[in-house]
């Protein structure tokens, strides 16, 4: 695992270990455990962000389902439960 430093002033280093404190979806109470838990958050959210984005292309240039292969899906949908 690559070891990296980071330089924080005290106030910013006593908020730090109070999201660390206050997190519950840490397993493990650490500062590095919280990084990293905001670093897969941020990654989750920029990959929604493009998901998002592509979607919007798919509409713009009109490349999804036309409304017969739309009604059929949701007929399939709904049949296979």
């Amino acid at each position: 695992m690559a070891k990296i430093s980071i330089y924080l002033d005290e106030l910013k280093l006593k908020h730090l270990d109070d999201l660390v404190d206050s997190n519950p979806h840490l397993t493990k109470r650490s500062r590095s455990s919280l990084l990293g838990y905001l670093i897969e958050q941020e990654v989750a959210k920029e990959t929604k962000r493009k998901m998002i984005e592509a979607a919007q292309t798919i509409d713009e240039l009109d490349l999804g389902w036309n409304e017969d292969e739309e009604e059929c899906a949701i007929i399939d949908l709904k049949v296979s439960g």
